[in-house]
């Protein structure tokens, strides 16, 4: 476990040097999205005292989802921001409890109607957070996690401030190859186009609150690790406007 600036921050540069300083772009639109949530902020929700917002981001194949399935078990009264994507669910996957499965169409509309509090385009499809039930989840909860991508994550943490940020790091560039290819799920082509997000991904490493280090065969250390930040972060009230 590391604060911002201390030796994970380093492993960073050390895992991608080349990549540091090549911001994320933000989808062809943005600055429509950004004019409907201008619209929507002028009817905050306001949350005091309620939930710690924790956004957890990593590179695919760093391990994120599994180590949140863990989280959700060890941290007391946590859940799971159900995000909305436009992609299709891959094998095993459910709507409603690991993504709502939107039609592009359908997530443009919604777009259009401003009922996202951020939405980007990762990968060639749409992710985004909806910010009633953001709104809704943090004020039932002790502690909602998402898990956006970093472009997601600036968004985010400019609406709100008080939001905990922790990038989940894998051990080596090699180290994700291999995590990818035992995955299976994508094609040559795909997998190439994922790492190379992947570089851009971990030079954003160090915009974040905590950068915790996924060790090959550790995810239970990993664990632990969050869930201390968690645990620590848990008891300072937070206020929010959604």
């Amino acid at each position: 476990m590391a604060a911002l600036g201390e030796s994970a921050a380093r492993r960073t540069e050390d895992v991608h040097r080349a990549a540091r300083g090549r911001p994320a772009r933000l989808p062809r639109g943005a600055r429509h999205a950004d004019r409907h949530r201008g619209a929507v902020r002028r009817r905050p929700l306001s949350i005091d005292g309620h939930g710690l917002l924790v956004i957890i981001s990593a590179p695919s194949g760093a391990g994120k989802d599994t180590v949140i399935e863990r989280l959700l078990r060890a941290v007391p009264d946590a859940v799971l921001y159900v995000t909305a994507t436009s992609r299709k669910p891959r094998p095993g996957e459910t709507h409603g409890q690991h993504y709502y499965f939107y039609e592009p169409e359908k997530f443009r509309e919604e777009i259009e109607a401003g009922n996202f509090l951020e939405w980007s385009m990762v990968h060639g499809d749409f992710k985004g957070v909806r910010r009633d039930a953001l709104a809704d989840t943090l004020d039932q909860h002790r502690v909602v996690i998402v898990k956006p991508e970093p472009q997601g994550m600036r968004k985010i943490k400019v609406l709100l401030p008080e939001a905990l940020t922790i990038f989940i790091m894998p051990p080596s560039v090699d180290s994700l190859r291999r995590r990818l290819l035992v995955r299976g799920t994508e094609t040559p082509e795909q997998l190439e186009l994922r790492l190379r997000n992947a570089e851009i991904e971990m030079a954003a490493a160090p915009e974040y609150d905590y950068v915790v280090v996924n060790e090959d065969g550790k995810i239970e250390q990993t664990v632990q690790e969050i869930a201390s930040i968690i645990e620590k972060e848990a008891t300072r009230p937070r206020h929010y406007e959604l």
